[in-house]
């Protein structure tokens, strides 16, 4: 899928056929193999549905870590989620040229309204690398922010390459935020989730809940 570069509420309707979508004039749609699927059958599996599903625009992006960090939300296994009970989606990728590319074609799918009925809340951006993006990225990721209702830069967390996906803490908007690591102790994504992620799962709650009531 890359690109050229550049509380619970019966909220929503089970329709999904719709009448096929009208596509504003001059949008560049991305040819179908860049495009996400559309799911056919629901996503999710028993007990509470996600509010917020996440779409990886590309491998690798880091879904899978944020899915277990972020309890509201779910992996979209790289398709629209057009058939679960909640069809708001977080499209999520990584800094580097190739995730910049990937996740500009998705936004333009959903802006073409190719996703069967779902939104996009926003654009989730995880480092590839600490540091600064360099000059050229940045002017990419600008471009394709643009193209986004909302974008989160998520924070550079070293200790989550040492730690299993099971291993790492939860945050739930139904429970206190974990208290902020002091300057002489430090805190492990196993005892308590990045301030970061807890502020942007916050945010990103925040959208799906308020899509959810309309």
């Amino acid at each position: 899928m890359a690109a050229q570069p550049i509380d619970n509420h019966e909220l929503y309707s089970d329709d999904t056929s719709g009448s096929a979508p009208v596509v504003p004039a001059g949008l560049r749609i991305p040819p179908a193999d860049r495009q996400a699927p559309v799911h056919t059958e629901p996503v999710a599996g028993v007990g509470r549905p996600p509010v917020m599903w996440l779409l990886g625009a590309h491998g690798g992006a880091g879904v899978s870590t944020l899915a277990r960090v972020w309890a509201p939300a779910a992996d979209a296994h790289g398709g629209w989620p057009a058939h679960d009970r909640y069809r708001s989606v977080i499209v999520v990728a990584r800094t580097h040229r190739t995730g910049l590319a990937a996740a500009h074609d998705l936004l333009l799918q959903s802006a073409a309204g190719l996703t069967g009925g779902c939104t996009v809340l926003g654009l989730a951006l995880v480092p590839d690398a600490p540091g600064k993006l360099p000059k050229t990225l940045r002017r990419s990721a600008d471009v394709v922010a643009s193209a986004a209702p909302a974008v989160w830069h998520l924070p550079w967390v070293p200790d989550l390459r040492v730690h299993t996906y099971s291993d790492l803490a939860v945050w739930s908007p139904a429970e206190p935020d974990p208290p902020p690591p002091g300057r002489m102790r430090s805190v492990t994504s196993a005892a308590a989730p990045h301030p970061g992620l807890v502020a942007a799962g916050h945010t990103a709650f925040d959208s799906a809940r308020l899509a959810a009531q309309h």
